[in-house]
């Protein structure tokens, strides 16, 4: 048993850096990954087999709810994070519609992003915690 998987999609680098470094940080969490655009999280998401994702939704070369709805469909199972600045409620409805798990304004709510992660770790088959029965 290992620590819960996370892929990081986001075009910043800044941003990308800096959630890597945060949930890099939280016990049981393992970054396995990160990616710029929706082209490269899709790649990637196919060949890391992420647990988790955190995922931007506008980025370069298409946007988050393709990458959310390719990761859905092949690995339904898969927690996927949107952590956008676009936070209108037609987003947000849109996002959860596809399959996100979780939707989160970037500027105030990074604090509930750690809280989610440490939960699917503490949670998480892969965490060697007995489940509860």
């Amino acid at each position: 048993m290992g620590p819960v998987r996370v892929l990081v999609v986001d075009d910043s680098a800044v941003v990308r850096d800096r959630l890597a470094a945060l949930l890099s940080d939280l016990a049981g969490i393992e970054v396995v990954g990160t990616a710029r655009d929706a082209p490269e999280g899709v790649a990637v998401a196919r060949r890391v087999a992420p647990d988790a994702v955190v995922l931007d939704l506008r980025m370069p070369g298409g946007d988050g709810v393709a990458v959310l709805e390719d990761i859905k469909a092949r690995a339904p199972a898969t927690v996927v994070v949107m952590l956008t600045n676009y936070t209108s409620e037609g987003h947000r409805a849109r996002c959860l519609a596809a399959g996100a798990d979780h939707f989160l304004d970037k500027s105030t709510d990074l604090d509930r992003l750690a809280d989610i992660f440490v939960d699917l770790a503490l949670l998480s088959p892969q965490s060697g915690e007995d489940a509860p029965s």
